[in-house]
This record gives C-alpha cells, sequence and structure tokens, in this order.
C-alpha cells in the first residue's frame, strides 16, 4: 500500500484519497447549510470511497475506509458504527464489482454510484430508525442520496485528474 520506494512521496499519494475522505467528513460536520439548509450536504466521503474503491482500492484500504465512518460517525453524533458499516459494505460492493465498472461509460459508473449511495443511505436509516424505535422519515435521505449523486460527476472528474497527475506520476 505505502510506496515506500518513493520515500515521502509515495506516503504522501497513498494517503491523499483518504485525507480527502477525512476532509469530507470535517465538511459535512461544519454548521454551513447549503441555501439556508433546504439543500443537504453531499456526502461526500461516500464518492471518495466509491470512486477510489473503484478506480484504486489501493489507495482507500479498508482500515481507511473504518476511519472515515467512525469520524462521521463522532462528528455527526449518531449511534458508533452506522456510518462505518454504510461505508464498508459500499466498499465491499464496489470492490466485488469493479470487474464489471471497469472500462464501461461513465453513466453506467454513475448508475452504479446511485445504487451504491442508496444501498448506504437506506442501511443508515433503517439503523437510525431502529435505534430511535420509530420509522424515521425516508425523505432526508433520499435528499441527501440524490445531491450526492447530482454531485458525483464533479468530484469523480477532479478525482480523475488527481488520480492521472498527481497520484500515478
Amino acid at each position: 500500500m505505502f510506496y515506500t520506494d518513493q520515500g515521502m512521496s509515495g506516503i504522501a499519494k497513498a494517503l491523499t484519497p483518504t485525507l480527502i475522505g477525512l476532509a469530507g467528513v470535517l465538511a459535512l460536520s461544519l454548521p454551513i447549510r447549503l441555501f439556508e439548509g433546504t439543500i443537504p450536504t453531499p456526502l461526500i466521503p461516500l464518492i471518495v470511497i466509491f470512486f477510489w474503491s473503484l478506480y484504486g482500492p489501493d489507495y482507500v484500504p479498508s482500515v481507511s475506509t473504518f476511519l472515515i465512518g467512525l469520524l462521521q460517525d463522532f462528528m455527526l453524533g449518531g449511534p458508533l458504527g452506522v456510518w462505518t458499516t454504510a461505508y464498508l459494505v459500499t466498499q465491499y460492493m464496489i470492490i466485488n464489482q469493479r470487474s464489471y465498472f471497469q472500462g464501461r461509460e461513465q453513466h453506467v459508473v454513475w448508475l452504479g454510484f446511485l445504487i451504491a449511495a442508496l444501498t448506504a443511505g437506506l442501511m443508515v436509516w433503517g439503523a437510525m430508525s431502529m435505534f430511535s424505535g420509530q420509522w424515521l422519515s425516508i425523505w432526508p435521505m433520499l435528499g441527501q442520496v440524490l445531491v450526492t449523486f447530482a454531485f458525483y460527476p464533479v468530484l469523480a472528474v477532479g478525482f480523475s485528474s488527481l488520480h492521472e497527475r498527481v497520484i500515478m506520476d
């Protein structure tokens, strides 16, 4: 995983996706809301985990995914393990389907991301409903998944450029 033959530069490159995921969690926890809270904040860590699990799984190992999810659990104040589990399941799904997505057109990958985001969102919604003892409204979760889905292509282009120009050079 860590490219010690490249020295500190190799380690920094290997850690970049994980650090972006952790920064995404911090962005989620900021008290800033898009359009005065009418639009949910995209789940940047989910995008990071999906993209890098698909295009560079060595750069976001399960330990990194676990830490990203755990930080999100702590920062958002929910039950520990909810986001961690959702992210690890997402990573597992994507890594197992990598061969299907490799070489596909981007709209197919984007649809795969929608399925992964809905799965993660439903897992979190179900767990939060269970912990609260009542069925929570599903609409906030669906709204956040749709905003995240719409935001995916923007970050995917940036991550692709980062992957090609910085990490893979």
